[in-house]
């Protein structure tokens, strides 16, 4: 019992301290990440991850190979949790929105996806199944 209650106590551990690895490097809070392709001599950005202050991922653009935006998503959060993505084609004009709702536990609830004129698209429903 001891052993598993350790394991426990270290699982944690570890996790915590890889989601603080993901907002900081080297003590610093990270803003932007670049992704750059390397083909040969060549370097192309292949895409931009932005951050708020609080870690969460605010903003990702994809980009083609000739280096122009292919799609660009942005996020809301509602609490710690993303509660909207907005979605954006090449010419910056929206595509998409989903949104998400969830359990009181933080498990994902529903997820519904809209047209630019505000019209449902789709929407999916989670189910956990416990043991």
């Amino acid at each position: 019992m001891k052993i598993k209650v350790l394991g426990l106590v270290v699982i944690s551990f570890l996790c915590s301290m890889s989601l603080s690895a993901q907002k900081n490097f080297d003590g610093k809070t990270i803003q932007e990440v670049k992704e750059w392709k390397i083909d040969g001599k060549k370097k192309t950005l292949d895409g931009v991850t932005k951050y708020d202050d609080k870690g969460n991922k605010v903003e990702e653009i994809e980009y083609d190979s000739d280096g122009k935006m292919r799609e660009r998503v942005v996020y809301e959060y509602s609490g710690k949790k993303c509660s909207k993505e907005s979605h954006y084609d090449e010419s910056n004009k929206l595509k998409k929105t989903v949104t998400f709702e969830y359990h009181e536990n933080g498990k994902k609830k529903s997820q519904s996806t809209f047209l630019p004129n505000g019209k449902l698209k789709s929407k999916k429903e989670f189910e956990y199944i416990l043991k």
